[in-house]
């Protein structure tokens, strides 16, 4: 059975406040290979399919987790010669690759929502 759910038109959408502040450009290291990436995740230089976040941006998804780029990013990113495929103990061949957080807004940082922890040397 499905349920429709619809609102008036008075009723203001409301906006969740970021929780952390990310980083797209700070360095990053794979926690399975340990490759790492001095200027960032270069998937970040590409929109992505899955979630609608343009270039530059972190992953959004509204029901917040943000701390990893979407699969698709990552798959195209890894087609456009961008990421090589993980050589530690991934079934998929995606690195981890942790988003650097912070618990306040820092310079080129950007909102995300998410309850993963800030990363130690981004901490405020």
């Amino acid at each position: 059975m499905s349920q429709t759910v619809s609102f008036s038109h008075s009723v203001r959408p409301f906006r969740l406040r970021p929780t952390r502040w990310a980083s797209v450009d700070a360095p990053v290291v794979c926690r399975r290979c340990r490759h790492e990436w001095s200027d960032g995740d270069p998937a970040y230089g590409l929109s992505c399919r899955g979630c609608g976040a343009m270039a530059g941006q972190p992953c959004q998804r509204p029901e917040g987790g943000n701390e990893r780029v979407c699969h698709q990013r990552d798959q195209d990113a890894r087609r456009a010669g961008l990421l090589i495929r993980c050589d530690g103990l991934s079934w998929d061949g995606r690195h981890d690759k942790p988003l650097p957080l912070s618990a306040s807004p820092l310079p080129r940082t950007r909102p995300v929502l998410t309850g993963s922890p800030v990363a130690r040397d981004l901490a405020a």
